[in-house]
């Protein structure tokens, strides 16, 4: 496969997606919100660490998590392959007023930015859209000494997620690969630990269910500690939608 060309398809799938993504939103949005406890933590996460830092948002979109810690870390950085996603995260922080925040256009394999020139590297839904050995030797290059690398990813292994995903192949880039437990394995070739987080293996169902995950209802609740109670089980866990992922750099 031509990188080039991949990578040109990346762009062009995620500036419409970022001009109207209404579509997707409505037909999956219940089930991500089904799983919101897994992303919680994950923002929890960032948030413990971006403290007084700076922080590299790793394809940032329209840029929401890089304006939510702009008030406790010490500088943001949001790249994206995307220039609509670019340009509307651009006016959003001059509107807003954030003066420790900037974006830019940048390829995630291969950046412009320094050798060790940031503290955290953060992101979500990224990493399996791109090639994981040139992408993760990138985030260890950008990071400094006892920096950090955390990451929310879909996971390949269910069968029934599988099926879905075969059936609606509009709401995906056809170069995206959702990570299975050997592209774990790759991410952490090079770091000095990994710790991985499994979440949405049940929850999903109260998406089938239109369940009001939002509300934290007494079903949500027990859905969720179902949830965490059975992505704690080896070998079970790899079946999760999702995974929170964090990497220490040596």
């Amino acid at each position: 496969m031509d990188d080039a060309e991949r990578i040109a398809r990346e762009r062009e799938y995620h500036n419409v997606r970022f001009a109207d993504d209404s579509e997707r939103e409505t037909r999956v949005g219940r089930f991500y919100s089904a799983i919101r406890y897994g992303f919680d933590l994950y923002r929890r996460r960032v948030r413990e660490e971006a403290r007084g830092r700076r922080v590299l948002e790793y394809g940032c979109g329209t840029g929401s998590l890089a304006f939510d810690l702009s008030s406790e870390a010490g500088q943001v950085i949001g790249i994206d392959i995307s220039d609509v996603a670019i340009k509307h995260a651009r006016r959003a922080a001059v509107l807003r007023g954030f003066k420790n925040v900037e974006f830019a256009v940048d390829n995630a394999e291969a950046m412009h930015l320094p050798d060790k020139h940031v503290d955290v590297v953060v992101g979500s839904g990224i990493v399996h859209h791109l090639d994981i050995p040139k992408s993760m030797s990138e985030v260890r290059r950008v990071l400094s000494g006892g920096g950090i690398a955390i990451f929310a990813e879909p996971l390949a292994h269910n069968p029934v997620l599988n099926w879905y995903r075969s059936r609606t192949p509009e709401l995906r880039s056809v170069d995206e690969h959702p990570l299975a437990v050997a592209d774990l394995r790759r991410m952490a070739l090079g770091f000095s630990s990994m710790r991985v987080t499994y979440f949405g293996l049940v929850a999903p169902i109260l998406g089938l269910l239109s369940a009001d995950a939002k509300s934290e209802s007494w079903l949500t609740r027990s859905t969720w500690w179902l949830d965490q109670m059975l992505c704690r089980v080896p070998g079970l866990n790899r079946y999760a939608w999702y995974c929170l992922i964090e990497l220490q750099n040596g």
